[in-house]
């Protein structure tokens, strides 16, 4: 079969259109101009349900509690890991990893205090590590976290972790901002005590090291964090940072054009060719370990079906996604890692784009056309639900282009919207299974260890394993590959890993996107980070 460029389908092409056209712009209130002198205003499109990363999985809350609360590491505008409330990054070579891969040491910052003037020490760590392991909270991801099985600490500043047996990514995942599940230090003067942290003030208040502090937030209004000047960095130079959630992209986009919104540093790339119309505004695009995936429920019919997720991965061409949705801000992903990653496998199964080879697998799987054009099996409808994100417009593009790619090859697809804060929350649709499809983006593993997204055990709400994917031979290799050194012998895991993955196909790798932001001209000192929180040097920035 010929491949037309793009799209090859006109319905597919009007699909697209017609979610751009139901796009209405209406003002997001008065202008106020620039803005004033030392005030940022930053937007997205929802607010979070809580400040306390440990407890949620949207990348808005990890941004907004970034300006409170910090982490030992960080990920910097150069995708370099480096210390933030440690001296320097534990390794074999400096002596804070042991030869035998057991034993950690940090030593951790001098002259750092919470907002509220206690000292940050090596209590505070102890603490916030307990509250992870805490069977009582609904902690989104642990990995890591429960290989260790105590934390000594020699002295105020010293802390020493004691495996159960060596895990090469502990220095990129232990209190690390870098991908999924980041979780900060938080103060053992206020959860130490504490039975659990669900419903603790702290998520709606949290006390932090950062440069700035939270004065308020008024649930479905503004977020107001001011200037720490007590900052172990020095004072920031902003004075303050106001957060409005909006409704949507379009509302967001009215907002920008008047200035009534300064910064969204993750506006996505739908509208690069819009940004760039806006005075006085520019586009800020920078790699990432952001993967945008298509995420299939193998927990259910028919998508418990490999030979149905099969025809999925051949009916969609990714690479027209790319294009349409984010204006080729990213690559196309072949598997779940970049291509520049070390265990990079480029001999994976491939889904090229090919709808005949999607018909002919349904077809000799039994699923027959009807007069509308629709697969049936006997009295199975080949029916999908597909849940997403509400207002977002990256997901309402995408959505309409798998919906027509779909149709085009059988499958009845409808779309089903919830507010940011419910479709991944714990009783959400993804993590209690109600749904066939979703979409996200997601940053994947610094280092590539995944297992808590396809780990047999890892189902939600242990885990992240949305798919419901269990392979026992990939589960036995991803933690095989925690628990022995040497980048050779892992990458051999690794290749193995994706290979089985992808022959699977429990979720679709859409494309790795770049990370784009739209900003004032006034604001000056943003280098967004690599890693899941790009706010890593926050205090240098100025209006």
């Amino acid at each position: 079969m010929k491949r037309q460029p793009f799209l090859a389908a006109a319905a597919i092409a009007a699909a697209l259109q017609a979610a751009a056209c139901s796009r209405v712009e209406t003002s997001v209130g008065p202008s106020s101009g620039g803005g004033s002198v030392g005030t940022l205003r930053i937007s997205d499109i929802s607010d979070p349900t809580s400040l306390n990363p440990m407890l949620t999985g949207a990348d808005v809350a990890y941004q907004l509690s970034g300006y409170v609360l910090e982490y030992l590491v960080q990920l910097d505008d150069q995708g370099s890991v480096v210390p933030i409330l440690c001296e320097q990054v534990p390794s074999v070579e400096n002596g804070g990893v042991s030869k035998d891969g057991l034993t950690v040491t940090y030593h951790l910052r001098r002259g750092v205090s919470w907002s509220d003037g206690q000292p940050f020490t090596s209590a505070d760590v102890v603490a916030t590590w307990k509250q992870v392991m805490n069977p009582l909270n609904n902690v989104v991801d642990r990995e890591g976290y429960d290989t260790i099985a105590r934390i000594d600490t020699p002295d105020a500043h010293t802390i020493v972790l004691h495996l159960m047996h060596p895990y090469p990514p502990m220095p990129t995942r232990f209190f690390a901002a870098i991908q999924e599940g980041p979780i900060p230090v938080m103060p053992a003067h206020i959860i130490g005590g504490l039975k659990e942290l669900n419903d603790a003030p702290f998520g709606a208040h949290p006390i932090g090291t950062g440069p700035f502090v939270l004065r308020s937030w008024i649930r479905n209004g503004p977020m107001t964090f001011v200037a720490n000047p007590h900052y172990w960095q020095g004072p920031p130079q902003l004075k303050q940072i106001v957060f409005v959630a909006q409704p949507s992209t379009s509302t967001e986009l009215v907002g920008l054009r008047t200035h009534e919104i300064d910064a969204d540093f993750d506006a996505g790339g739908q509208r690069l060719p819009q940004y760039a119309s806006l005075p006085d505004m520019h586009a800020v695009e920078s790699r990432s370990l952001r993967l945008y995936l298509l995420d299939m429920n193998g927990g259910k019919a028919p998508l418990n079906d490999e030979i149905v997720r099969h025809a999925v991965g051949y009916a969609i061409d990714r690479r027209a996604v790319l294009h349409l949705v984010v204006h080729d801000a990213g690559a196309p992903a072949d598997e779940w890692l970049p291509a520049w990653s070390w265990a990079y496998t480029p001999d994976v199964p491939h889904y090229d784009y090919d709808p005949q080879k999607a018909a002919a697998l349904l077809d000799a799987d039994g699923w027959k056309p009807g007069a509308d054009g629709m697969r049936r099996k006997g009295d199975q409808s080949l029916a999908l639900v597909y849940v997403g994100i509400q207002g977002s417009g990256t997901f309402k593009d995408v959505a309409a282009l798998v919906q027509a790619y779909l149709k085009a090859v059988g499958f009845d697809v409808s779309i089903k919207l919830y507010p940011y804060g419910v479709v991944f929350d714990p009783g959400g649709p993804v993590k209690s299974g109600k749904f066939d499809l979703t979409s996200y983006s997601f940053s994947v593993n610094y280092d590539p260890s995944q297992l808590d997204y396809d780990g047999c055990d890892r189902y939600p709400p242990i885990g992240v394993n949305d798919e419901r994917f269990c392979d026992p031979v990939v589960d036995r290799e991803e933690r095989l590959a925690l628990q022995i050194g040497g980048i050779a012998a892992r990458k051999k895991l690794y290749a193995d890993i994706e290979r089985r993955r992808m022959a699977d196909l429990g979720g679709l790798p859409l494309y790795f996107s770049d990370r784009v932001g739209v900003v004032s001209d006034r604001l000056t000192g943003y280098r967004p980070s690599r890693g899941i929180i790009p706010e890593w040097n926050a205090y240098r920035w100025k209006m």
